[in-house]
């Protein structure tokens, strides 16, 4: 089921929802992401005027979070490149006709988030929703690190 633990947030202004990674729901623990997969989660974010704000960075091990798929992260390192395009280019290229944004906030799976960087994320996701744009706020199980700058926003989840 993708988007994965797709949460909508309150927010006075615009529309705030978190997931996990493409793919994470049954394909965790695999090497590689089908890209049908991928395509199915990017379909199915919300709507429109999207930017996704991406906490991927490093799992514990030091692999890259983007590993998993035919596109790598701005803060991979040039051996991890391979020939994959850049996530935000491999988005113009797939799904060009739906424009949706890429912001990256590299972080470490299972690490709490640098205070810095928490105040940074949350600067720009209010910034984004003053505009009127749809957020989405990933990390790679959609709970923890997605969830750290929430609770630093001082927002919460959207029952209704």
């Amino acid at each position: 089921m993708e988007p994965y633990r797709l949460r909508k947030w309150r927010t006075s202004r615009g529309r705030l929802f978190t997931c996990a990674r493409p793919g994470r729901s049954k394909w965790k623990n695999s090497p590689r992401v089908p890209d049908s997969i991928i395509h199915q989660w990017v379909q199915k974010l919300p709507q429109p005027n999207t930017v996704i704000v991406s906490l991927l960075g490093r799992k514990p091990d030091g692999r890259s979070e983007f590993s998993f798929y035919p596109f790598y992260g701005g803060f991979d390192n040039p051996a991890e490149l391979g020939d994959r395009l850049f996530f935000q280019e491999w988005l113009d290229a797939h799904h060009g006709d739906r424009g949706i944004e890429v912001r990256e906030y590299p972080t470490h799976d299972f690490r709490p988030i640098p205070s810095a960087t928490l105040e940074a994320i949350s600067t720009d996701i209010t910034e984004m929703l003053v505009a009127g744009k749809t957020v989405v706020l990933i990390d790679s199980g959609g709970e923890m690190r997605t969830g750290q700058v929430c609770k630093h926003m001082g927002i919460v989840e959207d029952f209704s």
